[in-house]
């Protein structure tokens, strides 16, 4: 059903200009008696002054679900964080998303009083906002479960284990959208970038006055991603 993974640490921009190196500091697999596979994995990602350490413990049951737990752990100085989670790709037929969670309109943690918690539906096409200049858009807060569909109302369904998360289903990449100056040059891709985050940076207002407040910013301090991801048949 997914055509291809990837696992990442979603820093925006700021992961492009700032990150210098990613290191793989440990993998490790078991296979339980009642035949689940575990599978931990630690990265950092290397700053000039700090580093993000990133844990991930995938238990992997014999119907196919995965139990999916990620701490995301800021180390040192760091640079101000525009998020902390994890992305999958898609393959192009499962482009039908639907979430429970504010919406329907693109929300962020200081914009999000006027969406709604609720049950939403929508193309993944639809998701993105096309400003003259790309960037950040689609970000769904508080989101409980989503999933993601093909024309047969089959495909991908992923449950908060714990505490809700922030989702966006896009045809872009965070690379691709920070990469293009102009709106009329940012391509979509074929395929559905899935990205779940532990913490999201708000918007703030720096483009004509102040920047982000403080409370809506990353806390330097551990942040946890738990979701369950079973297949939608």
């Amino acid at each position: 059903m997914i055509y291809r993974i990837f696992i990442i640490i979603l820093l925006g921009v700021v992961f492009i200009l700032y990150a210098y190196c990613v290191n793989l500091e440990s993998f490790h697999h078991e296979k339980r008696a009642d035949g689940a596979v575990i599978v931990r994995i630690q990265t950092s990602n290397l700053y000039k002054e700090g580093k993000v350490v990133t844990t991930s413990v995938y238990t992997v049951f014999s119907d196919g679900t995965i139990d999916l737990k990620t701490t995301f752990l800021p180390q040192g100085v760091l640079p101000e964080i525009p998020r902390l989670g994890i992305a999958f790709c898609l393959a192009p037929a499962y482009d039908t998303f639907t979430w429970y969670g504010r919406g329907p309109q693109d929300n962020y943690p200081d914009r999000k009083t006027s969406a709604m918690i609720g049950l939403w539906k929508g193309s993944v096409a639809d998701q993105y906002v096309h400003y003259p200049r790309p960037q950040d858009s689609g970000n769904k807060e508080e989101v409980h479960y989503l999933t993601l569909t093909d024309k047969q109302n089959k495909g991908i369904r992923v449950d908060a284990v714990e505490n809700a998360f922030s989702a966006s289903a896009l045809h872009y990449t965070v690379q691709d959208i920070y990469e293009e100056t102009h709106d009329c040059d940012l391509k979509p891709r074929a395929e559905v970038i899935l990205s779940m985050d532990a913490a999201v940076l708000g918007l703030g207002n720096s483009s004509c006055g102040p920047g982000v407040l403080k409370k809506y910013a990353i806390e330097k301090k551990e942040h946890t991603l738990h979701l369950r991801i079973s297949s939608k048949q």
